[in-house]
């Protein structure tokens, strides 16, 4: 067995990070937030370019030092999406396997993801060196179409999902 496939089979992580999808009701419709990046990241090794890539997806980032995910969750929603959020429901985690160019090595990310309401705009400052372009708001089918990861199109599903169930409530 290869070591990144034992390291995720024994729960160890190079890094663990939360985000959330975050949606808002208007006029009886749902809109989800997305952003779209540029990034020096490369997810696939094979790639011998240094281009940078853009990429719709929803905001998440790293743990602060003794961060608990729900609050780092939030304050990447608020500095990547530039909303105020409050959290519904947690609804999963997923692996990213990128390229780290300075280690010149793979690392594993685990991301959790919470299900979160939009209650107000931010003028939060975001810095970073992923940089964001674009910070717009979707419906469902759009969504689905603009996200560049399977993973995050299959937790979306699951978000509207969850979401549908509560609103019958």
């Amino acid at each position: 067995m290869n070591n990144v496939k034992q390291k995720i089979e024994d729960g160890l992580y190079d890094e663990r990070s939360a985000g959330g999808l975050v949606y808002k009701i208007e006029n009886n419709k749902i809109f989800w937030l997305l952003i779209k990046t540029i990034s020096g990241f490369k997810t696939d090794v094979r790639k011998k370019n240094n281009q940078s890539t853009t990429a719709y997806k929803f905001p998440k980032g790293h743990l602060k030092e003794k961060e608990f995910l729900k609050t780092a969750a939030l304050r990447e929603v608020e500095e990547e999406g530039q909303v105020k959020a409050k959290i519904i429901d947690k609804l999963g985690s997923n692996n990213y396997i990128i390229w780290d160019r300075e280690e010149r090595k793979k690392i594993i990310k685990k991301v959790t993801f919470f299900l979160m309401e939009y209650t107000g705009q931010s003028s939060l400052k975001y810095y970073d060196t992923e940089v964001v372009l674009e910070r717009e708001w979707y419906p469902i089918e759009e969504a689905l179409k603009k996200l560049a990861y399977e993973s995050e199109k299959t937790l979306l599903k699951k978000a509207k999902s969850r979401l549908d169930s509560l609103l019958k409530k």
